[in-house]
């Protein structure tokens, strides 16, 4: 039988905050997952079949399942016994729900890797989003420990309506944060890459530092309808940016102890041949919200890379309210993007401090790694 606790925590703001440790095999797991809100999961599927009702057939669809039993057999255990607990109708149908998991492609995210003075590797994550999907997103937010999976236990941020996360820690205290990328221009559908939902998840199951995640992106690499951008910290203090889109992937290392990735492509390998192929792209305001958070970041550089503590980072971000500042308040932004999902986190005691929408400094919930 599995062994899984749930606890609900009351924030200042009034949102319950939902925490659950599930215990098991990968098959236990996810039957105690899709326990947890079996109508929430449901709802999520008919959501996305109700929009564009799926051809199960579909040869993408059909070749990647093939590619993830093949290769995560783990991960496809799991999510089939989240589909038979949610009473879905097949696995075909738990795999639909999870390869659209992280939500439109506007979402406008970021990912802050830092090396404070005292307090060491660390990050600042965001999940931001436009008004009408803020409420919905905050009432499925889910913490979810799993120290059994295989070769790395894991902790972090996802969904009711899922088994995967979409920000993660370690045991090694690895800590993974991804935005919402920009549409890819590589025209092939590449079936046999890691669809781009499951990176976060498979990145902290799988690794135990920045090297290890540079080797699983170059194996695996990904597919799907979009890039992924992603900010990797590891507790040796080493940062990694990675852009992807499909055939292309880009690196970038930290500089003065800090590496920002946002929503479009920085790297001129991928930056060029995207504005050739989609030139009015870069003039909309989703670039502009996007391109404002870099400049944010180029006019702090200084007081970002003098930051000793968390504290330091915490009251930076919520108190100075500069243009293109990473946490994203409504009616204050280019688009009105909102930040409904902040996490503040650091590498070496493997902690996170997570904030729901509407923010507030003092209205959060602290959560560490189990030893």
């Amino acid at each position: 039988m599995p062994a899984w606790g749930y606890l609900l925590e009351y924030s200042r703001k009034g949102h319950f905050m939902k925490v659950h440790t599930f215990l098991g095999s990968p098959a236990e797991i996810g039957k105690a997952q899709g326990s947890a809100n079996p109508v929430a999961a449901r709802d999520y599927l008919k959501f996305w079949q109700d929009r564009a009702p799926y051809d199960f057939g579909n040869a993408y669809f059909r070749k990647n399942l093939a590619f993830m039993r093949r290769e995560f057999p783990d991960l496809i255990e799991q999510i089939e016994a989240f589909g038979e607990a949610a009473g879905m109708e097949s696995l075909e149908h738990a795999y639909h729900s999870h390869v659209h998991w992280t939500g439109p492609a506007m979402d406008s995210c970021s990912t802050l890797g830092i090396l404070l003075g005292d307090d060491g590797p660390a990050m600042l994550s965001t999940n931001d989003m436009g008004a009408s999907h803020v409420e919905r997103t905050v009432e499925t937010t889910v913490v979810s420990t799993l120290p059994d999976t295989k070769p790395h236990g894991v902790m972090g941020l996802g969904s009711e309506t899922h088994v995967t996360l979409g920000w993660a820690v370690n045991d090694a205290g690895l800590l993974v944060g991804a935005n919402s990328g920009h549409r890819r221009f590589n025209p092939d559908s590449n079936p046999e890459h890691l669809n781009l939902y499951f990176t976060v998840h498979l990145l902290a199951q799988h690794c135990s530092d920045c090297a290890d995640v540079r080797r699983f992106v170059e194996q695996y690499r990904i597919s799907g309808p979009k890039g992924l951008n992603l900010v990797t910290v590891d507790a040796a203090g080493n940062v990694l940016g990675l852009e992807l889109e499909s055939e292309n992937i880009a690196f970038s290392e930290a500089q003065d102890g800090l590496l920002l990735e946002t929503n479009h492509w920085q790297h001129p390998r991928l930056q060029k041949p995207s504005r050739v192929a989609e030139p009015q792209w870069w003039q909309d305001y989703y670039y502009y919200n996007s391109q404002a958070r870099v400049m944010y970041l180029a006019h702090f550089r200084s007081v970002f890379s003098r930051m000793k503590t968390m504290r330091d980072l915490i009251d930076f971000s919520f108190d100075v309210h500069a243009p293109g500042r990473i946490l994203q308040m409504p009616d204050r932004n280019i688009g009105n993007i909102i930040s409904c999902q902040v996490v503040f986190a650091t590498a070496k005691d493997r902690k996170m401090r997570l904030y729901l929408h509407p923010l507030d400094k003092s209205g959060y919930k602290e959560f560490c790694y189990p030893q």
